[in-house]
């Protein structure tokens, strides 16, 4: 079975067959493709019945692959905050932040690391 691969990432065409790949023009068996689909799995379909079906479906299965956003949730974070002014995003943000308190690390009772602890006459010598 030899393969011929397209432009890299779009995947490849072959017939599984016996015959070798210049005669396969002439060879009765139908075409397979094999791609990575938007998620990275491999995806194999068959039933083609010329190469320029083959090639085809490639070519669009590698163009839905382009104009697909690669990440969904960017893709809704900039449907919903894109035309959004800073000033209503700081605003919608604020609102769903946890309240906060001071940090116990910076209590006036934890204060022993920023004080030294040795005498002033062991530090001098």
């Amino acid at each position: 079975m030899a393969t011929k691969t397209l432009a890299p990432g779009m995947g490849t065409f072959y017939k599984d067959c016996e015959h070798p790949q210049t005669r396969w023009s002439k060879c009765p068996h139908e075409y397979k493709i094999r791609y990575r689909s938007a998620a990275g799995a491999q995806t194999e379909e068959a039933g083609f019945s010329t190469q320029g079906m083959a090639v085809a479906r490639l070519t669009t299965i590698d163009q839905e692959k382009r104009a697909a956003p690669r990440n969904q949730r960017k893709a809704e974070r900039i449907q919903k905050y894109g035309a959004m002014q800073f000033r209503e995003y700081a605003t919608e943000w604020k609102a769903g932040q946890r309240a906060t308190s001071p940090s116990p690390r910076y209590a006036p009772w934890n204060r022993s690391w920023s004080t030294p602890s040795c005498p002033p006459s062991a530090a001098a010598g």
